[in-house]
């Protein structure tokens, strides 16, 4: 209870307060393999069909530190890419005092069509041709401990309204075989068509947790 309560409070001020330094620097050879695992991963699991335009929506970018991995891979496919993320908690600060926002803003600087949301996904009602969602809350445990209060806890509603704006295709991936069975059970709850593509791994980046993943196929 008391855990919630303060949960509740940290996320109140921070998303009022909206306070963070501004003009986050660092060197982005730091973030060059998380690019380059992203690029691998939507390279391995993800068939894009070309076209005139796409629009991709990323669930949940946190400080959207491997967004030039996205958009280079998107950006194969098509000359006008319209790139969203969206993160609910965008306002939470590091020990720096910078905020994700502000680091996404340095991380999405001169990428044409790039755009970052401070907000809940259940605002977001544009129509996406593909979606990508690293890492969804599927059980409380996580969800508190980053800090968010209980009533955002609500992956059955979140994944039913990523389904509803996507248009073809959604990869998912989950951390650990337990988190990717709840997940596929939600799958099964909301009646959504879903590949399995097992155990998720690249050359670039190794975590310590096993990652699994799926797609999702609007018109399967």
């Amino acid at each position: 209870m008391f855990n919630e309560l303060k949960n509740r409070f940290d996320f109140f001020i921070r998303s009022k307060t909206k306070f963070s330094r501004k003009n986050y620097f660092e060197d982005e050879s730091l973030t060059e393999d998380l690019n380059n695992y992203t690029f691998d991963i939507l390279s391995q699991y993800l068939k894009i069909q070309p076209a005139k335009s796409l629009k991709v929506l990323d669930i949940g970018s946190k400080n959207w530190a491997y967004v030039k991995g996205e958009y280079k891979f998107f950006k194969q496919f098509t000359p006008e890419l319209r790139l969203d993320g969206v993160e609910i908690d965008a306002y939470r600060l590091y020990s720096n005092f910078y905020s994700r926002y502000e680091v996404a803003k340095f991380y999405t600087k001169n990428l044409a069509g790039v755009n970052y949301f401070p907000d809940n996904l259940l605002n977001i009602n544009n129509e996406y041709d593909y979606i990508v969602w690293f890492l969804p809350f599927v059980t409380q445990y996580p969800h508190k401990r980053w800090g968010l209060p209980e009533k955002y806890f609500m992956p059955e509603k979140l994944l039913n309204h990523a389904f509803n704006i996507l248009k073809k295709d959604m990869l998912i991936i989950n951390q650990g075989k337990d988190e990717a069975k709840i997940q596929e059970n939600l799958f099964k709850l909301l009646n959504i068509k879903y590949v399995s593509l097992g155990l998720i791994s690249s050359t670039y980046l190794k975590y310590k947790n096993e990652r699994y993943g799926f797609i999702v196929q609007k018109n399967a």
